[in-house]
């Protein structure tokens, strides 16, 4: 295609875009100079009188509380305080242990023996009932192992209930307090506490 021909063409379409651009403007007469006025509301005004202060409420007086009523010094009315009950604790039972014996078949005699008159007693001899046993051979063997500890251990034969038992006494001790002291002293050897005895002639030594 021809170069000037080309230039040509465009020029045309310029001009056309322009013309359908700018001549609907220049055809409607709007006129760019017209104002627009906005109505905006007065302001408001001001009340400027002074606003009453709100009374308080007036509350009425609280009612007197009576006083209360204090008893005289001398007033026997006044009403006593409740008193606490003592307790007074129970005295302990204390029990008697049984005459003691020997873990080795000992028999527990039913009653217990009584002690002699005055007549029959030897001044000054006591002697302690360590144990009682069935067997002589129990006897025998439980009094050995006493004079092997130092004690001057015998036994006497007698008879309880149709039964024939064998009692180990120690002895003869002066005093009655030094038997009670051998007493104790087996009582904490062997864990069994005699009976202490005044010596006559059934618990004498032969």
């Amino acid at each position: 295609m021809d170069e000037g021909l080309k230039q040509r063409i465009i020029g045309a379409l310029v001009l056309v875009v322009a013309a359908v651009v700018f001549l609907p403007m220049l055809l409607s007469g709007q006129d760019e100079t017209e104002q627009v006025e906005v109505e905006v509301p007065e302001a408001p005004v001001l009340d400027e009188r002074e606003i009453a202060v709100a009374v308080p409420p007036i509350l009425p007086e609280p009612a007197p509380v009576p006083d209360m009523p204090q008893s005289a010094p001398g007033d026997s009315t006044a009403t006593p305080l409740p008193q606490t009950a003592s307790i007074e604790p129970a005295a302990p039972v204390v029990t008697e242990p049984d005459s003691a014996v020997t873990p080795s078949e000992p028999e527990p005699e039913p009653a217990p023996v009584e002690q002699p008159p005055a007549a029959a007693v030897t001044a000054g001899g006591w002697v302690i009932q360590q144990a009682s046993f069935s067997s002589t051979e129990n006897a025998d063997s439980f009094r050995q192992t006493l004079a092997g500890q130092g004690y001057n251990a015998y036994t006497r034969s007698a008879q309880s209930n149709g039964k024939t038992i064998v009692r180990v006494f120690i002895g003869p001790l002066e005093s009655r307090e030094a038997a009670a002291r051998v007493r104790d002293e087996l009582q904490r050897r062997h864990q069994s506490k005699g009976l202490i005895l005044a010596q006559d002639d059934g618990n004498r030594a032969r």
